[in-house]
């Protein structure tokens, strides 16, 4: 079994964000794009929830990849005052399906804060406690892709080899109809 680790961090954007009743950020956007390809190329899943010009992200992988890309995002010149607020071994990835989950969680975050006595969205000021709760809301929310629609859960290897297996099955019987009839 390999070493898992999840890290949770918050940051503050470098960008001027626009309204949000407008949608998803455009910066957030291409961050999004680059972020799942790079994290399935490296083995790596999470989430992410940005609001009021700050990132909260949890990564979750190999600890090497994830400290890889920890020492990449202090260079990122995206966002600023990055902020690690936990780090701790897991036995399994809990975003597995989401080579990065973005969920736009407008009323259950809103309600969290109020709960939390804060008027915007500010995790620089969460505690352990809220910090397991906002886990728990992006676990449990469904996440957008890009396009604003539910995200298809990415392939894993073993998928993929047996959708190859099927493929080979089918054509290997289509090949096989085709010579009785010739």
């Amino acid at each position: 079994m390999r070493d898992l680790v999840q890290i949770v961090y918050v940051s503050r954007s470098t960008f001027t964000p626009m309204p949000p009743e407008r949608g998803i950020e455009p910066s957030v956007a291409r961050i999004l794009a680059q972020s799942r390809i790079n994290n399935a190329r490296r083995g790596l899943v999470g989430a992410l929830y940005f609001g009021d010009g700050c990132f909260f992200q949890c990564l979750e992988g190999p600890v090497a990849a994830v400290d890889g890309l920890c020492a990449a995002l202090l260079r990122d010149p995206r966002h600023t005052d990055l902020r690690v607020l936990s780090r701790r071994a897991i036995e399994r990835t809990s975003f597995s399906a989401w080579s990065m989950k973005y969920v736009p969680l407008d009323a259950p975050m809103q309600s969290l804060l109020r709960q939390l006595g804060l008027a915007r969205f500010d995790p620089y000021r969460f505690d352990e406690a809220a910090v397991a709760r906002v886990l728990d809301m992006l676990r449990n929310a469904g996440g957008l892709a890009d396009s604003g629609q539910p995200a298809a859960p990415r392939w894993t290897a073993r998928r993929a080899v047996w959708a190859a297996g099927l493929l080979a099955v089918a054509l290997v019987a289509v090949a096989a109809a085709w010579m009785r009839r010739a």
